[in-house]
């Protein structure tokens, strides 16, 4: 075989091998990593009983904040509909309401776990390229389930949703400002979430219940 058709039969075996790696998608070991030392980090100031609970709910928030992408589910929950009928200081300041009633239900939720054990689950790639991780949360005879969604953007990936019992809190949260946007404005949304904060979606508090029924 002279030495130019082994090159080419080389290169073409580079090719393949190749394109059979990205055929595998993306290394989700990173999903993983980032998932497991989130939810860690969350347990552990839980369960710091020198730490006050104001103190306690601004450390899980800077833990939230470097796992999911706030900016992005701000927009998922008011959905291509509405978020384009917000000007853009308008959505930055939507942004920021939604964001402290995110922060506050996601940490309500899981400040009703203090004594418990984590189960991960490995991360599996969906069919858009995305991200989706189980967790359970064991508590004596309760057993919560997170899934985590992952998204990856330049080389990093980061959190936009999170189910807790089969609840999505995008679309819990997003169900309830399409019922308001229906009836009112932009303007009047802003005023509702400086005013008065809407209550949990209902949705959410059935997820509670159901959790507390369920054995592991």
């Amino acid at each position: 075989m002279n030495a130019a058709r082994l090159a080419l039969l080389m290169s073409a075996a580079l090719a393949l091998s190749a394109a059979e790696g990205r055929a595998e998608g993306p290394d989700l070991k990173p999903v993983r990593t980032l998932v497991e030392m989130s939810v860690d980090q969350v347990m552990k100031i839980l369960k710091d009983k020198g730490v006050s609970r104001v103190d306690k709910k601004t450390r899980v928030m800077a833990v939230g904040e470097s796992l999911f992408d706030m900016a992005l589910m701000s927009k998922l929950v008011l959905g291509r509909e509405h978020w384009p009928k917000f000007e853009p200081k308008q959505q930055r300041e939507f942004s920021d309401l939604f964001v402290k009633q995110l922060q506050d239900s996601y940490f309500e939720k899981v400040d009703l776990l203090t004594d418990e054990a984590v189960e991960f689950k490995d991360p599996t790639l969906q069919k858009d390229g995305k991200a989706v991780m189980l967790t359970h949360i064991l508590s004596k005879n309760e057993r919560y389930e997170m899934i985590y969604k992952l998204y990856q953007k330049a080389g990093v990936w980061k959190a936009y949703d999170v189910e807790i019992e089969g609840i999505s809190l995008v679309k819990a949260y997003g169900a309830q400002y399409d019922e308001f946007l229906r009836k009112s404005s932009p303007d009047g949304l802003l005023k509702k979430l400086r005013d008065q904060p809407f209550e949990r979606p209902k949705d959410l508090e059935k997820s509670k219940k159901a959790a507390k029924a369920e054995k592991p």
